[in-house]
């Protein structure tokens, strides 16, 4: 063979088949890539959105828990023998029967809402969720003067390290009985040989936990007593805690025979029923949450259970639920003691 010829075959290039074979090959590989790229990116979703909402959750239990933690807590007094103060001015958009704002009697107790519309003062409720109602004081006393310091000059008037604040709701209390009043109106004197002797003051907290049927998506809210600015008093206000809470559920442990022990759990209804709120020493908080985000390459097909209640969505949207069990500390202690 010429030198010619040899240079001609060598230069040639590929043949149809040869062409056809390297871009199937190219073809699978390409494919390959894309199908690893496509799976990476769903799991990186997955991750991101159970990431998110686990977080959200937990947030939610955290806040649940501190709330808990404080049901009957009103400084040394008993939440029977707390009156209110006669200046004490109406509270605007209050809630009604046992929600009132300041009613102590009813210091914790939980309801279903049926519809939008619980306790007369919410309005946009998820329906078959748990509204939680905690009333109480906040742990930050405010005292005649430092009690770290017997030498500290007492005029009975509380105002270590601060005095009271005029747009806050009070509890001033000793070991025998407890007023509520606005900070703005006349405070007891606290000095000895008066009704409310060593008496501190604790800033009062009504706190009613519910899911908002929100329409930007289901919202863990909570109502609160502020204070208005527009009418100077004292109104119910809505905050937003938690985003995608579409469901929260309580199941309730109450002690039949007073010995501070839980005995018994079951659901608010059947406490309501039972006339047992005054026995609760523990609860559990069912929270269901979703992403904000559905994701059509995604069917969920998982069954929650929330105390009394099961959910099998059925849809497109990933989910958690958390679940904790809380011990309600000063109920307990009231049992134990006898009062």
């Amino acid at each position: 063979m010429t030198s010619m010829q040899r240079q001609s075959t060598a230069s040639r290039g590929f043949s149809l088949v040869e062409f056809m074979v390297a871009m199937v090959l190219g073809l699978i590989i390409i494919g390959g890539a894309v199908s690893v790229y496509l799976a990476s990116k769903r799991s990186l979703t997955e991750v991101e959105q159970v990431a998110a909402v686990s977080e959200n959750g937990r947030f939610a239990l955290q806040v649940l828990n501190y709330a808990a933690k404080h049901i009957g807590f009103y400084g040394s007094a008993l939440p029977a023998d707390i009156r209110l103060d006669g200046s004490l001015g109406a509270v605007g958009l209050n809630c009604t029967g046992n929600a009132d704002a300041y009613d102590t009697d009813n210091s914790f107790f939980a309801v279903r809402a049926t519809g939008p519309t619980v306790l007369g003062c919410i309005t946009d409720a998820m329906p078959n969720t748990d509204v939680l109602v905690i009333k109480g004081v906040v742990p930050s006393p405010l005292y005649d003067a430092n009690p770290d310091d017997p030498n500290a000059p007492r005029d009975g008037t509380i105002s270590f390290p601060t005095g009271l604040d005029s747009e806050t709701a009070y509890v001033i209390s000793n070991s025998e009985r407890g007023i509520i009043l606005d900070g703005a109106d006349t405070a007891p004197d606290v000095r000895e040989g008066n009704e409310f002797a060593l008496g501190v003051a604790w800033p009062y907290r009504m706190q009613i936990f519910y899911v908002r049927n929100n329409p930007t998506g289901p919202t863990l809210s909570r109502k609160v007593l502020a204070w208005d600015t527009g009418t100077a008093s004292m109104t119910v206000q809505n905050e937003d805690l938690v985003q995608g809470v579409e469901n929260m559920r309580f199941l309730f442990g109450f002690d039949s025979n007073a010995d501070g022990d839980v005995d018994t759990i079951d659901d608010l209804e059947a406490v309501t029923t039972a006339g047992r709120w005054d026995s609760v020493t523990s609860m559990q908080a069912f929270v269901l949450l979703r992403s904000d985000n559905a994701d059509p390459a995604y069917t969920n097909e998982k069954t929650y259970s929330l105390g009394d209640v099961t959910v099998t969505p059925g849809d497109d949207v990933r989910r958690v639920l958390l679940h904790t069990e809380i011990t309600l500390r000063n109920p307990r202690l009231v049992l134990r003691g006898g009062a």
